[in-house]
C-alpha cells in the first residue's frame, strides 16, 4: 500500500519534529517541513502531499489562509491549534479544514485525523453563522497585542500594511466592545479567546 505523502506546516521546531516522528512510527511518508506559512506554500507546490498539517496561526501567512489555498489545489488540510475554542474550529471549517486537532490531544488523535483526511472525510461540523464572533486575522492581530507587539512588529510578522493591522484591531475592538487597547485584551483574555502565560483574569492590565 502506497503510505499517505504528510507535510507540515509549524513554526516551532520541537513541535515539527514531534509531529514528523509520530506520522512516520504511523506508517505516513512526510515529504516536507516548513516554519512559515509562505514556506508551507512552496513546500506543498513542490512535493503534492495526500494531506498538510497546519498551525493555526503562522507567521507570513496564516493556518486559515494557507488553508484555502491548499483546498483549492486538492490537498487535505488538518489544522493544529493550541486554542480549543468554537470559533478558532469554526474558522478552520470555513477554510476547508477537514479536521481540527489539539495540541494537547494525543497522538493517536492527530494519526486518525490524518488518516480520515487522506480518505476524504471532514471531522469539522459546517460553521454556524455569527457575524460578532473574531475572525482568525482579527485574533491573530489580538493575540500578537497581549503579547506586547507594537502595530508595526504585528504588520511585519503578517506581512500585512500598517493600515491593515489597525483595522482588524478596530474591528475586534468594536465586536468585543472594547475602547482601548488594554480593555481589548482584557476582554480577549477573559474570554478565553487569546492566551498569554500567567494571566489570572478579572481586571489586571496586560
Amino acid at each position: 500500500m502506497v503510505p499517505v505523502r504528510t507535510a507540515i506546516v509549524d513554526d516551532h521546531t520541537l513541535v515539527r519534529e514531534g509531529i514528523a516522528r509520530i506520522l512516520t512510527e504511523a506508517g505516513f511518508e512526510v515529504v516536507g517541513q516548513a516554519a512559515s506559512g509562505r514556506e508551507g506554500w512552496r513546500l506543498v507546490r513542490d512535493t503534492s502531499p495526500d494531506v498538510a498539517i497546519l498551525d493555526a496561526a503562522l507567521p507570513e501567512l496564516s493556518g486559515v489562509d494557507l488553508c484555502r489555498r491548499l483546498r483549492q489545489r486538492g490537498v487535505a488540510v488538518v489544522v493544529l491549534s493550541m486554542f480549543d475554542d468554537p470559533e478558532w474550529r469554526a474558522e478552520a471549517a470555513r477554510a476547508g479544514a477537514a479536521a481540527y486537532v489539539l495540541k494537547g490531544d494525543p497522538p493517536a488523535a492527530l494519526v486518525d485525523a490524518v488518516r480520515r483526511a487522506a480518505r476524504g472525510e471532514v471531522l469539522l461540523p459546517p460553521p454556524p453563522p455569527d457575524a460578532s464572533s473574531l475572525t482568525a486575522r482579527e485574533r491573530e492581530v489580538v493575540q500578537l497585542v497581549a503579547e506586547g507587539k507594537k502595530t508595526s512588529e504585528i504588520a511585519h510578522l503578517l506581512s500585512r500594511s500598517v493600515a491593515t493591522v489597525r483595522a482588524h484591531k478596530a474591528s475586534a475592538m468594536r465586536k468585543l466592545g472594547a475602547h482601548t487597547t488594554a480593555a481589548l485584551v482584557r476582554t480577549a483574555l477573559d474570554r478565553g479567546l487569546v492566551c498569554i502565560p500567567n494571566y489570572k483574569g478579572g481586571h489586571e492590565h496586560p
